[in-house]
């Protein structure tokens, strides 16, 4: 793991006992799974027995015409396929309350560092939306998963967050990605005009002084696109372009401030040597800000980091942690490189 230099600490960075108590959480939640999809699959035999026995009955009902197979079967299947996503669903709620509760919680731990976890979140939309880092505005938020730890006098938190707009396709009112899977052949009514603004982590570090600036840093191809077709957005017009002496650096982001001057004093050599690192270690486009007391950070990333499904490939140590340690140790890294917990970041 990293201390004050050094690259970015990955899972290959872990000792041997930590290694097993990651791997004895894996094995606990592929017994779960393994254990409910087992039930998942005897409750949809029985389902589906039961649809067709009652498709059967329907037929030999008097004042109906026909029998057995000529009765409509789509009513005792509907109904089947009710009960089966009821159950579904319920194991999927199992599935999710036993990994976040305890193989999640256990692993974070077992990272060291005096990590802890919540499945709740404390990040909300108005501190979303107060960081100007995108230019859309979140219409569907969700915050949740908290991983939180302390470097020196420095807290930071990482949270799990999901930021949309537009309107949602009615197809996602199936009970979870497991039952999903099950009935992607069908053709839902709805159409997805969704438009996702952000998903992935966001690293909070909470300073020991108050900001006069609001400082961003955005990625310098929106910003190329902003600045020409489009114009800036309200936001981003109140604050002025910074200028580095870093052309790899600035080739990559853009920095924009209310407060150029304490820009350059944050902004520092290290700090852009760690960001670029950072991002060609995740493969993922950050952005940051520097806002009243606090630095934030947006990892994005594909999946949701604290969820896994009845259907997925077995949890591993690297599917269970992932780029977890390398988000970490980026958070630890922050406070070295700004050196937060000095007393030139103290209060007056």
């Amino acid at each position: 793991m990293s201390a004050g230099g050094g690259s970015i600490a990955s899972i290959g960075t872990l000792d041997a006992a930590t290694r097993a108590k990651v791997q004895a959480g894996c094995n606990f939640v592929n017994a779960e799974v393994a254990r409910l999809r087992k039930r998942i699959t005897i409750i949809g035999v029985v389902c589906a027995v039961g649809g067709i026995a009652l498709w059967v009955f329907m037929g030999q009902v008097p004042g109906m015409e026909g029998i057995t197979f000529e009765t409509d079967p789509r009513f005792p299947m509907a109904l089947a396929f009710l009960v089966f996503t009821f159950f579904a669903n319920q194991a999927r709620k199992e599935l999710a309350t036993s990994y976040k509760g305890i193989v999640v919680k256990r692993i974070v731990a077992s990272l060291g560092r005096g990590l802890t976890y919540s499945p709740t979140s404390t990040l909300t939309k108005q501190q979303f939306e107060a960081m100007d880092l995108f230019k859309e505005s979140a219409q569907r938020w969700k915050s949740e998963d908290e991983v939180s730890g302390k470097k020196e006098a420095v807290a930071y938190s990482l949270h799990e967050v999901l930021a949309a707009r537009g309107q949602r396709s009615r197809r996602r009112f199936m009970y979870g990605n497991s039952v999903s899977l099950l009935i992607m052949g069908l053709k839902a009514a709805g159409k997805n005009d969704e438009e996702i603004i952000f998903k992935g982590l966001i690293v909070k570090l909470d300073f020991n002084k108050t900001f006069g600036g609001h400082t961003v840093v955005v990625p310098n191809r929106e910003s190329k696109i902003l600045g020409g077709l489009f114009g800036e957005a309200e936001t981003r017009k109140r604050k002025a372009i910074v200028r580095l002496e870093n052309p790899d650096f600035e080739n990559m982001f853009s920095v924009y401030s209310t407060d150029d001057q304490e820009a350059r004093y944050l902004i520092t050599p290290k700090l852009m040597e760690l960001v670029m690192e950072a991002q060609a270690l995740l493969g993922a486009e950050l952005r940051i800000c520097f806002s009243q007391n606090s630095l934030f950070v947006t990892v994005p990333q594909d999946r949701d980091r604290f969820e896994v499904s009845l259907l997925g490939a077995p949890v591993t140590p690297q599917t269970a942690i992932g780029d977890l340690l390398a988000v970490v140790d980026l958070a630890e890294r922050l406070v070295e490189t700004l050196d937060l917990e000095t007393r030139i970041w103290t209060k007056v």
